[in-house]
């Protein structure tokens, strides 16, 4: 095959216009389910983090009101044991079984 021979060829396949009129039909129904189908697959940490904020909201609000309405320990006794180092000696005691 010659030089004038494989023009010739080339010529023909660049005035030839493929029918993709097939592969053309639903294109854009098959690239928008394959893209809602990548998107179910792969949910990233930050849109479930998201979602849920709600939910941590109301848990965090409902741990403070609980908080706020038990009797706990004053700030007056939590400054008395630690300054009379109360929580060393439980250390102490726990690690060294004296």
């Amino acid at each position: 095959m010659n030089d004038e021979q494989l023009n010739e060829l080339f010529r023909a396949a660049r005035t030839d216009r493929a029918d993709t009129s097939r592969a053309e039909y639903g294109f854009e129904t098959r690239l928008a389910a394959r893209l809602r189908a990548e998107r179910e697959r792969f949910v990233p940490w930050p849109a479930i983090a998201w979602r849920l904020a709600p939910a941590f909201a109301v848990i965090v609000a409902a741990a403070a009101v609980w908080l706020m309405a038990t009797p706990g320990i004053n700030s007056t006794d939590l400054r008395s044991a630690i300054a009379d180092d109360e929580v060393e000696r439980m250390l102490v005691t726990h690690f060294t079984g004296d």
